[in-house]
């Protein structure tokens, strides 16, 4: 279920909408890290789902295991939306930065 409320959300189709828009990046700007844009991205709600879950787990296994699945449907979220921007990339031949409601590429 939560896989397909991330597909369907009016997020997704806005960044999209965003990314048919997107401007050419300064070359000379900075870019983010991979390892950062990664922990940018898990925190808080793939973090704070992980440790709901362990604690919630000693106490409630049903609700634990819920958690676990929201986890699941949140990675595969992820997974389906990163190949999508991989694909877009390749098709085009650029490279996707985000910044501030705003989409780049370079």
């Amino acid at each position: 279920m939560t896989l397909f409320f991330l597909l369907a959300s009016r997020r997704r189709r806005t960044f999209w909408q965003r990314a048919e828009e997107a401007v050419p990046a300064d070359p000379a700007a900075s870019v983010v890290g991979r390892a950062r844009t990664i922990g940018t991205a898990l925190y808080p709600s793939t973090i704070g789902l992980t440790i709901l879950t362990a604690v919630a787990l000693p106490f409630d296994a049903e609700l634990a295991a819920f958690l676990a699945g929201t986890i699941a449907g949140l990675g595969l979220g992820s997974l389906w939306f990163g190949a999508e921007i991989v694909t877009w990339e390749r098709q085009r031949g650029v490279r996707m930065f985000l910044a501030e409601k705003r989409v780049y590429m370079r």
